[in-house]
């Protein structure tokens, strides 16, 4: 259990996250949805550990009820871009992260080895990201996430560069890859319907920057109908809608 205490992220004008207060399982999708400026990516990057001036930030992170700090081993981040370094190719990309936490190129490498069949990038080991698609580079980020080893994984509007039909596949495979491996993870996201789709529970954000509402999805996703899910987006969408800018 990943608990956050407290958490408030403010600017020189105003304070954007206000006392947040969460808890997130380590076999749990969450989503955090909220207006834009509420503070979504704020809390995302400052979990991370690179939330950076001229916002300032106050708040405890406990690991079962351990205090912890950020950046933590326990957490991996993907930003909204894939963020892959063009000069590298997809191996390299992928090792990256294991390089950085001390292995080294040699040993970070094979431990990447055996996932590229995984995620579905067999053969493009070699290739740059330019020579990919983006369902493909955006598989390549997750594979340097996952990789790491994390316990919860924080994932900021992961799918919304992709075009339609890529995006459903992609939130397909992402629980697909949770199944085999469960993982925390806390997804960002302004899209109701991946939301939902996606989702164990989801944390709606005011325009305050505090939590509003707590709502669990009890229908396992691959039972989730539109209109079994049309309720509860009727609801987000009220929610929402109430104060929708800070």
């Amino acid at each position: 259990m990943l608990e956050l205490r407290g958490l408030t992220i403010t600017t020189p004008a105003r304070a954007i996250v206000r006392d947040l207060t969460l808890t997130l399982r380590a076999d749990e999708v969450t989503a955090l949805i909220g207006p834009s400026g509420c503070g979504k990516t704020s809390v995302l990057k400052w979990l991370s550990g690179i939330l950076a001036p001229p916002l300032q930030a106050t708040g405890t992170l406990f690991l079962d009820a351990a205090p912890i700090t950020c950046p933590h081993p326990v957490l991996a981040y993907q930003p909204q871009q894939d963020a892959l370094f063009p000069w590298l190719t997809i191996a390299q990309n992928a090792a990256l992260g294991l390089e950085i936490a001390g292995l080294s190129r040699s040993a970070a490498r094979a431990r990447v080895a055996p996932l590229f069949g995984v995620f579905g990038l067999a053969g493009c080991e070699d290739h740059y990201p330019a020579q990919l698609s983006g369902g493909m580079r955006q598989r390549a980020a997750f594979l340097r996430t996952i990789v790491q080893d994390s316990q919860f994984v924080l994932l900021d509007e992961p799918f919304s560069a992709l075009d339609a039909v890529t995006r459903l596949h992609m939130q397909a495979w992402l629980l697909a890859r949770l199944a085999e491996r469960p993982r925390g993870l806390l997804m960002v996201t302004h899209d109701l319907f991946e939301a939902t789709g996606l989702a164990d529970r989801i944390l709606v954000m005011s325009a305050s920057g505090a939590i509003l509402r707590d709502i669990p999805v009890p229908i396992p996703p691959k039972h989730r109908s539109q209109a079994a899910l049309a309720t509860l987006r009727d609801t987000l969408k009220t929610l929402l809608t109430k104060d929708p800018f800070p």
